[in-house]
């Protein structure tokens, strides 16, 4: 028969033991972070949402929200389900005296402004905003990817080309006039890419590749404008032009990495010029796009290579029709460029439901976002229930902001502020 005397302090201990590991990790839990499954699609593909196999997210319970900013990601107190989350993206807020009016316009951009009279349309920095590029379409060697036009793609000792195209810079200009660009499309099957071009077999849409390397449905059949692709090179040194061609008109860098120099054409004429650093040992990225009435090229992810024009007021802004929006990109010079991956993307799309309201109130448009409230949106725009039904939700519903997904294990990775 065991000994009690001796026994017994030990369960005690043990017991004590417990008791505080449980109350810790509790108090730990309350006041310090804890996990969250995400259960819906709001906040695909940046978070993969699903009842029982969603991303697992730890939240910072230690962020205030006096410290959050337009763009951050928040979990907040669900307005209309008492004891459950929601996580979003502050769309704006009522703090912000300059900001704090908010409308959606019909191709998804946002508008803000101090009053529903004083509103302008949101710019995002390139940079700053990568987080907040979607997946559309995205290829590496070895792989398949369907909505591209992979077809200028050449294989060379195992790795992927990109072959140059045979044509000056002087006679490339005249692939990008409105007569060529409507005469590929009278061709049959209505080519869109000049020849030798590699870029979307189709016109970038609304839908997206999740974190699964699945594709969603939702928005295929929407239209985006902002579009924009992202190159990783092994140390190319080709001279490139890189085109984001919409309905109305082409914008294409004409870029040379041994002088630095990149022109901006417009349908094939001079529009603007910049000089960044010379590449002459290579470079490992180029990034391009249009991103709020901006296009921008980027090079190696450098603010100092980067080539940011708005849209003058000189160019003629209609489209007509819902936007058709493609990216391409070709090499001008003697050798073929190593291709390690393609991805395009496009921006996180804000749909404007078109719900009848009175003046003032959450059907109407524009809409104020009083102090101490913030409007929040999910980047799954047709799958998400936020700001848009339940109105501008209080600061003090504030929980935490999403610091890391800690699981499924394949899925663990950091998220930005």
């Amino acid at each position: 028969m065991p000994d009690l005397r001796i026994s017994l302090p030990l369960l005690c201990d043990a017991l004590a033991t417990a008791v505080v590991a449980v109350l810790t990790v509790q108090a730990l839990r309350h006041w310090v972070g804890d996990r969250y499954l995400v259960p819906s699609g709001s906040m695909q593909p940046l978070l993969y949402g699903d009842p029982r196999h969603g991303d697992i997210v730890f939240v910072d319970k230690l962020a205030t929200a006096g410290a959050r900013r337009r763009h951050d990601l928040v979990v907040v107190s669900n307005p209309s389900e008492p004891g459950q989350q929601l996580v979003k993206r502050i769309a704006a807020s009522g703090d912000d005296k300059e900001a704090c009016w908010i409308n959606i316009d019909d191709s998804g951009d946002i508008w803000l402004g101090s009053d529903a009279q004083h509103m302008s349309k949101e710019t995002k920095d390139p940079l700053e905003a990568r987080t907040m590029r979607v997946p559309w379409a995205q290829w590496r060697p070895g792989t398949s990817a369907p909505l591209l036009d992979l077809s200028a793609l050449r294989d060379r000792a195992g790795a992927a080309t990109l072959p140059p195209i045979e044509v000056s810079a002087a006679t490339a200009r005249g692939l990008f006039t409105d007569d060529a660009r409507q005469a590929r499309r009278r061709e049959p099957g209505g080519r869109v890419l000049p020849n030798g071009f590699l870029g979307p077999a189709k016109a970038v849409d609304a839908c997206y590749v999740d974190v699964t390397g699945a594709r969603g449905r939702t928005g295929e059949d929407v239209g985006v404008k902002d579009v924009g692709m992202d190159l990783e090179l092994d140390g190319a040194t080709n001279d490139l032009l890189c085109s984001i061609d919409a309905r109305h008109e082409v914008l294409t860098f004409h870029w040379r990495p041994s002088t630095g120099c990149v022109d901006l054409w417009r349908n094939g004429e001079d529009a603007e010029r910049a000089d960044l650093p010379p590449f002459p040992a290579g470079v490992r990225r180029i990034e391009f796009g249009l991103l709020d009435d901006r296009a921008f090229f980027i090079v190696d992810g450098r603010r100092d290579a980067m080539f940011l024009v708005a849209r003058s007021s000189r160019w003629n802004e209609s489209e007509p029709g819902a936007p058709r929006s493609y990216v391409h990109v070709a090499v001008l010079d003697q050798e073929p460029m190593p291709i390690r991956g393609v991805r395009v993307f496009h921006d996180v799309f804000a749909y404007r439901e078109h719900t009848p309201g009175l003046p003032d109130q959450p059907g109407a448009w524009p809409r104020p976002v009083e102090p101490g409230t913030w409007f929040l949106l999910g980047d799954s725009a047709f799958d998400s229930r936020d700001s848009r039904q339940f109105g501008a939700i209080a600061q003090s519903s504030f929980l935490g902001r999403p610091w890391f997904v800690v699981g499924p294990w394949p899925r663990c990775r950091w998220l930005a502020p």
